[in-house]
Order: C-alpha cells, then sequence, then structure tokens
C-alpha cells in the first residue's frame, strides 16, 4: 500500500468509539445512555434494528446528526455538549455502522436518506436542520432536496456529485486494509454492534462510495434545496477537493462555503471550536 493511500485511509475514516449499549424500541422505554442528558432507542425497519440517540432540550429547535462511513453517532462527540445546550438533538447510527443492525436491503444513500426520515417520523420531529458528516452530509443533501421540514444544512467533508469521488481508491478499498490503519475502530464495530460483518460492511461501502445510479449521490438534484447550506471542508482534505466544494455554488448558489485550517477529513475532531464559532454565526446562536 502507498504512503499516500495509507494517509487517505486515515483521513477516510470516521474515528469513532462506540459506548453506549442497543436499547429499546420507540414504543419501549428507552434507557438512558452513558452521557448525561441523552437517551438511546432503535427503530425496527426493513429488518434493521436503527439506533439512535436523542438528547439535548426537549423544547429546543430539533437538529439530526448523520455520521461518516466506518463512523457511529460518536462522530459528533466533540461538539455534543454545546450542540445540547441549544439544540434538542437526534444522533443516527446508520444501518450496518454502530448500534445499527445491516438488515437485508442493499446499502445506497438513498436508503440511508430513507431510514434517517422513518426515524425522524418515530421520533415526531415537524422541523429539523441537519448536521452530517462525510457520507451524513451526503445524506442530508439528499434529504434535504425531497423534505421542505428541513430548516437547513451543515455539512462537513460531504461530497455532493458522484464525479468528485476519488473512485480508484474508493474501489480498491479492503478489509486487510481496514484492519491495518484503523484497528481501533474495527474493534469498537465487533464489539459494539449486534450483529458485526466487517467483511460485509467494507463490500457495502465499496458499492456506496461508488455508486453511479440514482440511489447514490443527490449531483443535480442538489439544486433543489430550498434551506440554508452551511458547506465545509478541511484545508488538507483528501476526500473533498476544494473545487468540488467550490462546485456546489453551480448549483447553489447562495451556499455557504468554508475551508478549516490545520484539518483534513475530520474537522469535527481536529478543529471543533473553529468549526463551533461557524456554527454560532450559522444558527445564529448567543
Amino acid at each position: 500500500m502507498t504512503a499516500t493511500r495509507r494517509t487517505l485511509l486515515k483521513t477516510a475514516a470516521v474515528l469513532s468509539a462506540l459506548v453506549h449499549p442497543v436499547l429499546a424500541a420507540p414504543n419501549r422505554a428507552a434507557s438512558p445512555s452513558n452521557r448525561s442528558n441523552t437517551m438511546t432507542a432503535t427503530l425496527h425497519y426493513q429488518n434493521a434494528e436503527l439506533s439512535y440517540q436523542l438528547g439535548g432540550k426537549a423544547d429546543a429547535p430539533a437538529i439530526v446528526l448523520l455520521h461518516g462511513g466506518l463512523g457511529s453517532a460518536e462522530d459528533f462527540a466533540p461538539l455534543l455538549p454545546r450542540l445540547q445546550a441549544h439544540f434538542r438533538t437526534l444522533a443516527i447510527d446508520t444501518r450496518g455502522h454502530g448500534r445499527s443492525t445491516r438488515g437485508d436491503v442493499p446499502l445506497t444513500y438513498a436508503q440511508t436518506a430513507d431510514d434517517a426520515r422513518q426515524i425522524i417520523e418515530a421520533v415526531g420531529l415537524r422541523q429539523f436542520h441537519l448536521f452530517g458528516f462525510s457520507d451524513g452530509g451526503v445524506t442530508a443533501y439528499r434529504i434535504a432536496a425531497a423534505d421542505a421540514r428541513v430548516q437547513s444544512v451543515l455539512t462537513v467533508g460531504a461530497q455532493w456529485h458522484s464525479r468528485d469521488t476519488p473512485r480508484e481508491m474508493m474501489a480498491s478499498l479492503t478489509v486487510a486494509d481496514v484492519r491495518e490503519q484503523m484497528p481501533e475502530q474495527v474493534a469498537a464495530y465487533q464489539k459494539h454492534n449486534p450483529r458485526p460483518d466487517l467483511d460485509a460492511l467494507v463490500a457495502n461501502l465499496r458499492r456506496l462510495w461508488t455508486d453511479d445510479t440514482a440511489a447514490g449521490f443527490p449531483n443535480e438534484n442538489t439544486a433543489n434545496i430550498k434551506a440554508s447550506v452551511l458547506a465545509v471542508r478541511g484545508e488538507d482534505d483528501f476526500l473533498l477537493s476544494a473545487a468540488a466544494l467550490n462546485g456546489l455554488r453551480q448549483v447553489l448558489p447562495a451556499a455557504h462555503l468554508m475551508n478549516v485550517p490545520f484539518a483534513a477529513h475530520e474537522v469535527i475532531k481536529e478543529q471543533p471550536d473553529i468549526l463551533w464559532a461557524a456554527m454560532k454565526v450559522f444558527y445564529q446562536l448567543a
């Protein structure tokens, strides 16, 4: 494996620790997580148990948190206390990730968007903001392009068009690569996922990241987003180029674009304070 590919794999991976137990479905009593002010529950949908965490202020505006590939709701841990001081947070573990099981449907961005909508309906959100990291940002674009309830969209390190993805690297990703470069993430996934299958997960992600069908990236449908958009990338992000970020203005001329210094793909982890300063302006927080 080349040094460039090793670096790309490290920055592409969502570095998360999966620490909360899988608990009850929404029609039963949900249980509190180890983190204060947060409870975890599951929704059964299309033969999968989809795990999510609710926290923050019950009467505050809602924000839906969508994590990246190979990650979990824990991707947002560096910002969660600050988010929960201003929002009701709904953090979702993507199908086959974190504490969510895989089910028997193909893993596509259309499916992750559908799963998120099902949980949003189960929780009863009438309006909500979307905050997506990497793959979660792609899902956020898809949801916002078709759902008038979305109040704003914030993405970090998220592609919006299939033409901008590093297809060769994505298509060649192997289980051995993942085990070598991300041993902690693999251990956490295998420990906490109810039905871990790393071979299947990596194969699903290869297909997801190289999907050119209508179920994949939102592409020109991104233009249908009516809500305010803030799209963020780290200045050294290998997965989302500056040109790809700037290209968003072709379909969303009013979108706000931000390059974060001293960061690569994982801006939330690498520069949470810089990102939070921008979020305070974007959300007009005191």
